[in-house]
């Protein structure tokens, strides 16, 4: 499902210009960034459209294959070709150099370059040839004649239905800007303490940008634009509860298990501090799979509903996705409010929806505002759940709470949960002081921030990791984590 939405993204992206067949292509940014791979992902777009040509200063196509195995598909000896200048041409005679794969060119001119271009576009007819990089192909010509060359290779390739795709690390000195159809920048950020990779695009003849600024990943070597614009909604399918290793609790997510390295520990605190622009459904979808994983596995869970959250969007994340039995398992615990008639009677609509129209007694109970008061109902609650020995799932927002109300609190549940080899999962709002004493309890902390239309999860411990959280549509609430390298 992730597979299929990241591709989506590059082809939403790109496919409508390359639509309208563009002559020339510039890619920029610095060493690292990706721009020989976006070349290579864009070859494999339009392979059954061209003939693929890669012409490199700088990787043999049999280190290219090491590095990117899936660009056998799309290039072979014959199509990948490594410019060699004169000095470096020398030494592999004597031995010095390992074998190049492909055509060895020893281009000893600006002319010889030009020449094996305007050949390929010529002979090959629809020919699709990436330079890379071009800096340094052309980095001995001087920039009159330098100019010229880039003009005769465009109009070559313009009057022979080809597209040229220059690679440069030298901007600044760049003369194409001009001459291309688009050009796109890759560029690294350190947004809310995380470092991530943004793409622009500068310029996009022909095709209306509605967003020019995107995230993306370098895993598992290849370029995956991170995007998830489409709304998920769900339908009443029973949440497929994942099994808990030995000693710890099943996050409900695989991949989420797999960034903590094998689930929550028993006996942990874990805290999912929220950024101001974050969209609280994807803090809410994070947290209530543990919860959802728990009571699925015939275990116990408390869900602690923020300060005037809704109950309709907590039991609607839960009640679809379980039997009667296993909701016999969960009490979910409101906040004060003004309206909870109303609140009430809307979740009870919801529930009849899912053919949910009886639930056991006590499974939903009201807070007041009084601390001391509701502190006790939830420990008589929590013993109450407790009586099969098995490990509880606890899961407050307090988003909206104010440290010295329930700092004390806070500290003492934490002691129980540690004790009694539970789970205590606490939503919390970045910058706060709550925010700070949590962290400090915490034993797992997770930062939740929204960059450019994408929600990127950062754990800051137990082990420093980044992804972007990718909402799936599988019929119940569950998400992907994508790694950003």
């Amino acid at each position: 499902m992730m597979e299929l939405k990241v591709r989506d993204a590059f082809e939403q992206i790109f496919k409508p210009f390359m639509d309208i067949e563009p002559v020339a292509l510039l890619i920029r940014g610095l060493p690292g960034a990706g721009k020989t791979t976006l070349a290579l992902e864009l070859m494999r777009n339009v392979r059954d459209r061209y003939k693929c040509f890669y012409i490199s200063t700088r990787v043999s196509y049999n280190k290219l294959r090491k590095q990117l195995p899936w660009v056998e598909d799309i290039l072979d000896d014959g199509t990948a070709l490594q410019f060699m200048p004169d000095h470096t041409a020398a030494s592999g005679k004597n031995g010095d150099m390992n074998k190049i794969d492909g055509i060895d060119l020893r281009l000893g001119t600006a002319n010889n370059l030009l020449n094996l271009v305007v050949d390929k576009l010529i002979s090959s007819k629809r020919a699709f040839i990436v330079l890379d990089s071009w800096d340094a192909l052309a980095k001995e010509i001087p920039v009159d004649e330098r100019l010229k060359m880039e003009k005769s290779m465009l109009a070559v390739a313009d009057a022979n239905d080809g597209m040229l795709v220059f690679i440069s690390e030298e901007p600044e000195m760049n003369t194409l800007a001009y001459l291309v159809d688009a050009i796109i920048t890759l560029d690294m950020e350190r947004r809310n303490g995380v470092w991530v990779r943004t793409m622009h695009i500068d310029k996009m003849r022909g095709v209306a940008i509605r967003k020019n600024k995107f995230i993306y990943t370098l895993e598992g070597g290849h370029f995956t634009i991170v995007y998830d614009g489409k709304r998920v909604g769900y339908v009443s399918s029973l949440f497929p509860p994942l099994a808990s290793k030995n000693g710890y609790i099943s996050t409900g997510s695989r991949d989420m298990d797999n960034a903590l390295g094998d689930g929550i520990r028993e006996g942990s605190v874990v805290v999912l501090e929220v950024d101001s622009n974050v969209n609280m459904h994807y803090a809410r979808i994070i947290m209530l799979c543990t919860v959802l994983n728990n009571i699925r596995s015939n275990r116990s869970a408390m869900v602690i509903c923020g300060q005037d959250e809704p109950l309709v969007k907590v039991l609607r994340k839960i009640v679809p996705h379980c039997t009667l039995h296993d909701l016999g398992r969960l009490m979910v615990f409101t906040s004060p409010s003004h309206i909870r008639e109303q609140e009430y009677a809307t979740a009870y609509r919801e529930l009849s929806t899912y053919d949910k129209n009886s639930i056991e007694e006590g499974m939903i109970m009201n807070l007041t505002d009084d601390p001391e008061e509701n502190f006790a109902l939830l420990i008589d609650s929590y013993i109450k759940l407790k009586e099969d020995g098995k490990s509880m799932v606890i899961y407050s927002n307090m988003i909206w709470k104010d440290l010295e109300r329930v700092k004390d609190n806070l500290v003492h549940g934490a002691k129980i949960i540690r004790n009694n080899r539970d789970v205590l999962m606490i939503t919390v709002k970045s910058g706060t002081e709550l925010a700070d004493a949590a962290n400090m309890l915490a034993d797992v902390h997770i930062k939740l921030v929204k960059e450019n239309d994408v929600h990127i999860l950062s754990i800051v411990k137990p082990e420093e990791k980044v992804y972007a959280v990718m909402l799936d549509d599988d019929g119940y609430p569950s998400y992907s984590l994508l790694p950003l390298l």
